[in-house]
């Protein structure tokens, strides 16, 4: 698979400092872009390590600790490109939409089943999907979205435009990595759901849930990690038609977690 960057030793050893650096930065950009290529990202990832050794001056501390943060493992990698990068590279639907107008006549059955279900967002990139999840929770009245890993939360500067203000409505917080935080809730005696399309796994259309549950999210290009799918209670999919194997993960989530109210 092409990327956006490549550079020859020869080719970079030519280069001034600063456009050695400027190298290195495309090189971290196609990281991310590869991160789910399991051919691509290591040969991206040598690369980078390799040139960044040959540069003409020591690197600027915010780039080397980017690179010495980088793993053939891309789930460790993930952490040290979001703290580069910043901002997630994607750009925040400006959408108004209409708020305050919801039946406001829910059962206490429906009460009581979203008062035992949370979600977990699992090192989510994006801002917009994290927001999503955020307005999803506030509509269904979910008990708590918790925020794992690189996930942004609402101190994020464009978080309060992607969840129309419904931060300060959703019971949230952040826990270090999702393992802790489904350790934490089966302990509490919660049944952990991910939505993957790993197998095994069942149709959520064809599971009988068993409350009290948690629904767990993965990253948008790697899902959720082997170990993290070995700690869960089942391993639940939205069956598709065409080409693609998934849904947007915010699309997936809403799918998912209403079916859970009230399809199942």
């Amino acid at each position: 698979m092409k990327y956006s960057a490549s550079y020859s030793k020869e080719k970079f050893a030519n280069f001034s400092f600063d456009a050695q650096l400027k190298a290195l930065s495309k090189l971290l950009q196609a990281l991310e872009e590869q991160i789910a290529a399991p051919d691509t990202y290591p040969r991206i990832l040598d690369q980078i390590k390799e040139l960044s050794r040959m540069c003409r001056e020591p690197l600027p501390p915010r780039l080397a600790t980017a690179i010495d943060g980088l793993s053939m493992d891309p789930y460790r990698s993930l952490r040290a490109l979001a703290q580069y990068f910043g901002e997630a590279t994607y750009k925040d639907n400006q959408i108004a939409l209409r708020t305050g107008d919801g039946l406001k006549d829910a059962s206490q059955d429906d009460l009581l089943r979203a008062g035992q279900l949370t979600v977990i967002a699992d090192n989510l990139r994006s801002v917009f999907n994290v927001g999503s999840l955020f307005r999803l929770c506030e509509c269904l009245r979910i008990n708590e979205l918790i925020l794992c890993g690189i996930s942004p939360d609402p101190s994020h500067p464009n978080m309060a435009k992607t969840a129309l203000g419904t931060c300060d409505k959703v019971p949230w917080r952040k826990v270090e990595s999702s393992t802790e935080a489904i350790a934490e809730l089966k302990a509490k005696g919660r049944t952990i759901y991910a939505l993957e399309t790993a197998e095994p796994s069942k149709s959520a259309f064809e599971t009988e849930f068993a409350f009290p549950l948690a629904l767990l999210l993965g990253n948008e290009a790697l899902g959720i990690p082997e170990s993290t799918l070995a700690q869960c209670d089942s391993i639940i999919h939205l069956p598709v038609l065409g080409w693609k194997n998934s849904l947007n993960v915010a699309v997936a989530a809403s799918i998912a977690t209403y079916h859970i109210m009230f399809g199942a």
